[in-house]
């Protein structure tokens, strides 16, 4: 059985946060999203079943703004 040695905070597929302990009985898609191995007293059993764990819905790629431009230079007369 899979043992956290510290609390951590997983996101589910529906945006919604978790949080398990040491104490806590950490659900098979947990398991998979948590990936530190320190975060681990005694690490789950990997499984080949993957049926049983839930994917993390995939977010579409950020989009980036376009890059500012430089103001042009000023003709400075005096």
């Amino acid at each position: 059985m899979a043992t956290l040695a510290t609390n951590v905070h997983v996101t589910d597929d529906k945006g919604v946060t978790h949080v398990f302990g040491p104490a806590d009985e950490v659900p098979t898609w947990a398991q998979a999203l948590i990936t530190n191995p320190k975060a681990w007293a005694v690490p789950p059993v990997a499984s080949n079943d993957s049926r049983d764990i839930a994917q993390p819905a995939t977010k579409p790629a950020a989009k980036r703004a376009a890059s500012r431009r430089k103001a042009a230079p000023r003709d400075s007369v005096q």
